[in-house]
Parts: structure tokens; C-alpha cells; sequence
């Protein structure tokens, strides 16, 4: 199944929006927000990693949202800031609900998009 949604970044640990040379950032605090820096061989950050769980709900949105994402903490995390651990797993990130790739080019669609149907017959002569 395929998901497709969204997540509020500003829910995040004292994120917050930034201008950095004239441009508008989300500035997300590494520490506080259990983030996993991977470095390469020079030291130099190459990337950053969020943890996420992804969750059924019992039953969809009335948008249609059949997932729920909340944040994943690691265990050092979670032992070593046990209140704001407890306090960051009850805060949901986004939701989400299934969609279906288009046969012909990249674009998707919602499942639950309306689909047009005719009772007329085609005028195709094969």
C-alpha cells in the first residue's frame, strides 16, 4: 500500500522558522529532537534522519486519513529525557491516507478520488 501525506515540521522540539541569507528555513534543533546525524569520512554531515512510526487508525479520518505518523525515539533518548519522551509520544507529526500511481507518467491519485462513469458505449470502431 502506498501512503500519501503530510508532516507538520514546527511540531517538532523548538523548531521554528529562520532567515538565513535572505532565505525563509525550518531550523530543527539536532539534540533536542533525538535527530541522527550520519557524517562522512571528512566529518561532514551527508545526512538527517527523523524516526517515524507509521500507524493504522481503527478507522479513516472523515478526509480519508487511514495513518497517522508519530515520532520514533531511540532508546537512549527515551532514557535519558524520560518526561519529554513520555510528553513527544503522545504529539502526532501528520496523517496520512492510500493513493495509487497513474499508468502513464509519475503523477498519482488519492483512492478515494471520484471516478467518472458513463452508461454510453463507446463510438471506437474497434
Amino acid at each position: 500500500m502506498n501512503l500519501q501525506g503530510s508532516i507538520d515540521l514546527l511540531k517538532l522540539e523548538k523548531a521554528g522558522i529562520a532567515t538565513i541569507k535572505n532565505k525563509k528555513c525550518v531550523v530543527i534543533p539536532v539534540e533536542e529532537n533525538d535527530l541522527y546525524v550520519s557524517m562522512d569520512e571528512n566529518l561532514k554531515a551527508k545526512a538527517v534522519y527523523l524516526g517515524v512510526n507509521i500507524n493504522e487508525r481503527r478507522e479513516p479520518s472523515q478526509y480519508g486519513k487511514t495513518h497517522y505518523c508519530k515520532q520514533s525515539l531511540s532508546r537512549q533518548y527515551r532514557d535519558t529525557h524520560k518526561t519529554e519522551a513520555e510528553a513527544k509520544s503522545k504529539v502526532y507529526l501528520g496523517d496520512f491516507k492510500p493513493y495509487e500511481f497513474e499508468s502513464s507518467g509519475n503523477a498519482a491519485t488519492a483512492v478515494d478520488a471520484p471516478i467518472m462513469q458513463t452508461d454510453e458505449e463507446d463510438d471506437l470502431p474497434f
